[in-house]
C-alpha cells in the first residue's frame, strides 16, 4: 500500500524552494530567467507580455510533454516568428500546412499531435477568443479548471477541448501566464514527474506498490499549493523543481551533487521507473521498489 507523508512534503519541498529564494546550491547558476525554455525563447518580434506572445506561450506550453523542452521552446519560437499568420485567431490551419511546418522547424513531436495542434488552437480561438487567460477565468484550481473545460467539450459534442494536454500542463500554463499578468491561481507549479521521483526518493511516498503519474499527481497537488505559498513572490521560484529535476536528478548518478542539491542528505538518490518493455519508454507509472538503488558515490 502506498502512503504520504504530508509533514515531510512539506519539509522537502520547502528545502527546495527555500534553496532557491537564497539562490545556494544548484539556483546559484541555474534560475528561472537563466534557464527556463519560456524565458529564453520568444518569437521575434513579439513583445513579452502582449497578447500573442501569451497566446504563443498556450499553444507550445500544450505541446510540452515530456520532450527536450529547450529545444521544443526554441523551435516554436523561430517557426512563429517565421510564420505570423500562426498569430491569426480564428484562421483554421489545414493538416498539410502544419506537417510541413513541423518538420521544417524539427519539432519532434508525434505525428497525432498535428491534429492535436490544430485543435487546441481552433478552441483557444473559439472558445476563448484566443485569450489564454479567459481559460482560467471563474476558476480557483486545476480540478475547478478541469470541470470547466469538460462541461465546455460536453455541450460543443466533442471529448476533450485541449486533446493531449492535461492537468500538469494546466499547471504549466498558469506558472507562465502568471509572471505576465494578475493570474490568481492556486495550481502555478507542476506536479511533475520531477517532483514525484523526488518525492518516492526522499521517502514522502512510502509503501509498496505502482500508482499512475496522473493519481499521485492528484494526491500532491494539494500540497505543493500549501509547501508553495510562502514563497509565492519569490520571482522564478516556479520553476525551482523543474530545475533541480533537469539540472540535478538527471546528473545525480554520476555527478558529485553533495554541496549543490539541497535535498541530498535525505533523498537516496535516481531510481528505475518502470519501462515498457517493447519501447523502453515509462510506463506512466511510479513504482516504490523494495530496495533503492545506492549512489555511484557510495558503491
Amino acid at each position: 500500500m502506498i502512503k504520504i507523508s504530508k509533514s515531510s512534503f512539506l519539509k522537502v519541498f520547502g528545502r527546495v524552494f527555500e534553496a532557491y529564494e537564497r539562490k545556494s546550491g544548484i539556483f546559484a547558476e541555474h534560475s528561472a530567467e537563466v534557464s527556463g525554455p519560456q524565458h529564453i525563447h520568444c518569437p521575434q518580434g513579439i513583445e513579452r507580455g502582449s497578447p500573442d506572445h501569451l497566446y504563443w506561450l498556450a499553444l507550445v506550453a500544450m505541446s510540452d510533454r515530456r520532450t527536450n523542452s529547450m529545444v521544443l521552446y526554441r523551435n516554436f519560437a523561430k517557426m512563429f516568428g517565421d510564420n505570423p499568420s500562426l498569430f491569426v485567431r480564428g484562421v483554421l490551419l489545414e493538416v498539410e500546412t502544419v506537417t510541413v511546418l513541423f518538420r521544417t522547424y524539427k519539432i519532434a513531436l508525434p505525428v497525432s499531435e498535428i491534429a492535436f495542434f490544430i485543435e487546441r488552437k481552433r478552441h483557444l480561438d473559439e472558445c476563448f477568443r484566443g485569450d489564454p487567460l479567459l481559460i482560467y477565468d471563474c476558476v480557483k484550481n486545476v480540478s475547478e479548471l478541469m470541470r470547466k473545460l469538460k462541461s465546455i467539450a460536453r455541450s460543443r459534442g466533442i471529448g476533450n477541448i485541449f486533446p493531449g494536454a492535461k492537468e500538469k500542463i494546466f499547471c504549466l500554463l498558469a506558472m507562465f501566464l502568471r509572471k505576465f499578468s494578475g493570474l490568481q491561481f492556486a495550481d502555478v507549479v507542476p506536479v511533475d514527474v520531477w517532483v514525484q521521483s523526488i518525492s518516492v526518493s526522499t521517502r514522502v511516498v512510502k509503501g509498496k506498490g505502482r500508482m499512475s503519474f496522473g493519481g499521485l499527481g492528484k494526491r500532491l497537488r494539494p500540497l505543493m499549493q500549501k509547501a508553495f505559498l510562502p514563497y509565492l513572490d519569490v520571482p522564478g521560484a516556479t520553476d525551482a523543481t523543474w530545475i533541480l529535476g533537469k539540472f540535478g536528478c538527471t546528473l545525480c548518478a554520476g555527478k558529485d551533487m553533495t554541496t549543490l542539491c539541497p535535498l541530498y542528505d535525505i533523498c537516496r538518490g535516481p531510481f528505475e521507473r518502470p519501462r515498457n518493455q517493447v519501447s523502453n519508454k515509462h510506463v506512466g507509472m511510479v513504482e516504490l521498489p523494495p530496495k533503492y538503488k545506492r549512489r555511484c558515490s557510495e558503491k
